[in-house]
């Protein structure tokens, strides 16, 4: 019987559940370690995942909340049973759940911010990446709940969180089954350790773009990489070197008011270095 696909716990901005698959077939096959830097929401190690490669052949780091996630998430230690306490604190009532969320964002960083991470997340608005300093939430700006009008185009409502609470808790729990082994760190993606010969991705806030907190010069890094040996692919809004992949470019957006915009929006990869190595007979057995 195949195993259910997973998929990544909540929306994010950058995240890339959209065009993973397109992301993982720049690269697949590969029979080499592969390892995910910026990873946010983890989308192409998931894509990884459900394809059959081992969690114990990824590496996943992020400088935010979402390293520290993933660190626990692959080490076995992330308290499901707190996250699930958290994410029961919140109120039913949707038109709540935004206070709510300001008041458990204004709560000190502890302890179990992995496990509280998800659940502010999934409420930010636009997906905003949140981070952490001095012992506080940052860039805590929740979603509110609407409802439509007589006059509006859309007439369906906006939800407070995305996913809603009970998708969430659905696809956390399953991420932290799925997902144990993989090695996570909450590190600087120029300083982290990077197993020998592996294929590296790197997915880091695009130019023009929210920053998370820090910064980041891919294609310097991805320079160095290649000069160890590892073969690396660069995501941004722009192309890095001249046989980078268009993946997206662009899409109309629709906002509540019914008012259609179309926003520029390319998703290049770039690849730096040799090509990758095709798995071993053995390997592609197993």
């Amino acid at each position: 019987m195949p195993t259910p696909r997973i998929t990544v716990p909540l929306s994010y901005q950058g995240g890339k559940q959209r065009l993973a698959a397109q992301v993982v077939d720049l690269w697949w096959p590969t029979g080499q370690p592969f390892v995910e830097l910026c990873c946010g929401s983890g989308a192409v190690s998931i894509e990884m995942l459900n394809r059959g490669f081992a969690p114990e052949d990824i590496t996943m780091v992020d400088a935010g909340p979402w390293g520290r996630f993933w660190q626990k998430v692959g080490d076995g230690t992330f308290d499901t049973d707190r996250f699930e306490e958290r994410l029961d604190d919140l109120p039913k009532d949707p038109g709540l759940i935004q206070q709510a969320l300001l008041t458990l964002s204004r709560e000190p960083v502890a302890d179990d911010a992995a496990e509280v991470f998800p659940i502010l997340q999934a409420g930010t608005f636009g997906a905003k990446a949140l981070w952490t300093a001095d012992g506080k939430w940052k860039n805590t700006t929740f979603r509110s709940y609407w409802m439509p009008t007589a006059t509006s185009s859309r007439r369906s409502p906006v939800n407070p969180m995305m996913p809603m609470p009970d998708t969430l808790r659905r696809r956390v729990l399953d991420v932290v089954a799925a997902m144990r082994g993989v090695h996570g760190a909450c590190a600087d993606a120029q300083t982290a350790p990077i197993p020998s010969d592996s294929v590296v991705y790197i997915d880091p806030p695009y130019d023009g773009t929210t920053a998370y907190g820090h910064t980041l010069d891919a294609a310097a890094l991805a320079g160095d990489l290649t000069h160890r040996n590892h073969i690396v692919f660069v995501s941004e809004g722009r192309p890095l070197t001249d046989d980078a992949v268009l993946l997206h470019a662009g899409r109309a957006k629709g906002g509540i008011s019914g008012a259609r915009k179309v926003i520029a929006n390319e998703e290049w990869v770039s690849a730096f270095g040799r090509k990758p190595a095709a798995p071993t007979a053995a390997a592609a057995a197993a």
